[in-house]
């Protein structure tokens, strides 16, 4: 075999090399979005984002709530009055399993309440409408500031009528996975 064919021999190796790197590329970054596709597939029930509530909660506790009632915060007595933000975003956090909800419920400001005997409560009625299959199970969480899961506390569940309720003693953002594995 003499240099040249040699050389062209070489060539359309990496040539092909090339193809095949710049197709998988290609490939993964098809199957990210399909599978990003797949995280948001479900139905959004005209959920009012813009949507903000303040309140002052003091020695008594308070609760906030959004305008359908579908989203109620219960914030139990506090040594001292303080304003609390209660808002909504939609969720952009990554998940591994399951299908992630499109609202993530705000709340501001991020104290601490882990000297307290009673903890804030969520009280949030899920879709029942969604495109998944069944049986599934909402799994909060609490969504730190790099956007990463904690799993948060659900304290209960009423599947009959879509309301779960998650405890938690700071403010911050929380959301919830619609967990889609048999339950035993």
């Amino acid at each position: 075999m003499n240099q040249k064919n040699f050389t062209n021999i070489i060539l359309i190796i990496l040539i092909l090399a090339v193809i095949a790197i710049g197709g998988y590329f290609l490939f993964s970054k098809k199957s990210e979005a399909l599978a990003e596709t797949q995280q948001s597939n479900i139905i959004e029930s005209n959920f009012q984002y813009d949507e903000v509530i303040k309140s002052k909660i003091g020695i008594n506790g308070g609760l906030m709530q959004n305008a359908d009632k579908s989203i109620t915060v219960t914030i139990p007595p506090l040594k001292q009055e303080r304003e609390f933000i209660l808002s909504f975003k939609k969720s952009n956090f990554k998940v591994i399993s399951g299908t992630r909800s499109p609202v993530t419920i705000s709340i501001y400001p991020n104290i601490n309440l882990m000297d307290s005997p009673t903890p804030i409560k969520i009280r949030v009625k899920y879709d029942d409408k969604i495109d998944i299959p069944t049986p599934y199970i909402p799994v909060p969480y609490f969504i730190d500031e790099k956007n990463k899961l904690d799993v948060a506390q659900l304290s209960e569940l009423d599947q009959e009528n879509h309301y779960f309720t998650i405890d938690t003693f700071r403010g911050g953002d929380y959301s919830w996975i619609y967990a889609t594995e048999q339950l035993k």
